[in-house]
């Protein structure tokens, strides 16, 4: 009888990815492609490159970090203490959040907690850290679109000013998203875009379990149930409807 435990791990998913033909790989592309741009403004998605994606980010503990997991004072809370211990193991944060079953909001709400009582490094990207800043609910939409690039300090400002005027002149309640639209700052793509990104956030990853790597013989596939197996199988008979119908698309525009 098989022991061993389970294993979540982004890096083990992502190896197994890896090593999918390039025809495979081809399908993954067409398929997240498609979600991505039907949920995510272009824009928006061209404001995230690879090294300012938190999800990829390493926290870095600094020496009072390091300190505090010798010791265990117990001046930090129970999942910051966490986040400190996992970091300490050269982990992502995507990693972090699904080995502690955590959502990225909640991730956020921890490396702030870290940071302010000096226990990790600040990221060297100022996106990362805006986006930590946003989820942890420490800056508004306004600012977080400052802090991507995808609005200046003064259009904000500007914004701003629209927003009180229309409050204390008309009477009239109004979200800075619509402000910012209304003015030509954003449109409405890179609003719902962000919204739905801080909404998502809010979702824990779930993973299949991994089994880790035998000690010898080959290596040992997924662990899952039947319940999943046969989950997967319609998913998979989903995705290639899906990949059906993006042929045909694909075959009436080059007409």
């Amino acid at each position: 009888m098989d022991t061993r435990q389970p294993v979540y791990s982004f890096e083990l998913l992502l190896n197994q990815i890896q090593h999918l033909p390039m025809w495979g790989k081809q399908v993954l592309y067409a398929l997240l492609r498609q979600e991505l741009e039907s949920s995510m403004a272009k824009t928006t998605m061209d404001s995230f490159s690879h090294e300012d994606l938190l999800p990829l980010y390493r926290p870095q503990l600094t020496h009072a970090g390091t300190r505090e997991l010798d010791s265990n004072t117990g001046k930090v809370s129970t999942g910051t203490l966490k986040l400190l211990k996992l970091s300490q193991q050269n982990k992502t944060v995507i990693d972090i959040c699904m080995s502690s079953a955590w959502t990225l909001e909640q991730c956020a709400i921890y490396l702030l907690e870290a940071m302010d009582k000096e226990l990790a490094l600040r990221p060297s990207s100022g996106i990362i850290m805006g986006t930590i800043n946003y989820l942890a609910n420490r800056i508004r939409l306004g600012e977080y679109l400052v802090k991507i690039g995808r609005l200046s300090v003064e259009q904000l400002d500007q914004a701003l000013r629209t927003q009180r005027y229309i409050e204390e002149s008309l009477g009239e309640k109004t979200g800075i998203a619509n402000v910012l639209i209304n003015l030509g700052y954003i449109n409405k793509l890179d609003s719902e875009a962000i919204l739905f990104f801080k909404e998502e956030s809010k979702k824990p990853f779930k993973p299949l379990p991994i089994s880790p790597q035998p000690t010898g013989g080959a290596a040992a596939g997924p662990m899952i149930d039947a319940a999943t197996f046969e989950k997967l199988q319609r998913e998979l008979l989903v995705a290639r409807e899906q990949i059906r119908q993006l042929q045909i698309t694909n075959q009436q525009q080059r007409r």
